[in-house]
């Protein structure tokens, strides 16, 4: 059963076509390396999938209650932040509705609240967080701005892992990575139980 589908799906750039009515699927569990030369529309139709652009025409179908990560191939991150800050905003409803039922608002639906947090799992989001840290190897303290190009990707990667998403969307995401990390990616990537499609450029890496 497709958890994403595109049809008849149309995009533009100016005057050049970069979707003709295509179609596309990714099935539960399934793994799909996109490749094609630059400015070919690959980056758009990931942004499209993930839902942060929209197609000029055509239909996006994925399934209720899916949810779905995307890491850009330059992620954006606060740079005045803690690791542990960016990977808990994976995380935000989790940690936003512990803190809704922690206030006892009377005004509020709290038994709504608990019953999200339990079908959730907010009640533990800080070690989900720390559970994440040390599975990708991060120091929770460090400060963003202090990061090389490789650990800011890995930080990035680990804010979306942390949501533990249906689909996981992944845009270039061997740049600024060493051989090693590269490596270390492939063994993380092979254990994520979702839906995966990715873009790159490494042949080796794809397969």
């Amino acid at each position: 059963m497709a958890v994403l589908s595109l049809t008849n799906a149309h995009l533009a750039f100016g005057h050049v076509a970069l979707l003709d009515g295509a179609g596309f699927s990714l099935e539960v569990g399934e793994r799909v390396g996109l490749i094609g030369r630059n400015g070919t529309g690959k980056s758009s139709l990931l942004k499209i999938l993930a839902g942060l652009e929209k197609l000029d025409d055509g239909l996006l179908q994925q399934q209720q209650g899916l949810t779905n990560v995307y890491v850009p191939q330059e992620p954006e991150l606060r740079g005045d932040a803690t690791i542990f800050d960016v990977i808990s905003e994976g995380v935000a409803e989790h940690k936003a509705l512990r803190e809704r039922y922690e206030r006892h608002d009377e005004n509020d639906d709290l038994a709504w609240v608990q019953e999200r947090i339990e079908h959730i799992g907010a009640w533990n989001w800080e070690q989900r967080v720390e559970e994440t840290l040390h599975r990708l190897g991060l120091d929770g303290e460090r400060v963003v701005s202090t990061l090389s190009g490789g650990l800011k990707k890995r930080v990035a990667l680990g804010r979306a892992l942390v949501a533990q998403p249906d689909v996981l969307l992944l845009d270039e995401p061997t740049n600024h990575l060493d051989l090693d990390a590269i490596t270390w990616l492939e063994g993380l990537l092979n254990d994520f139980k979702g839906s995966l499609l990715l873009i790159t450029h490494d042949r080796a890496f794809l397969d």
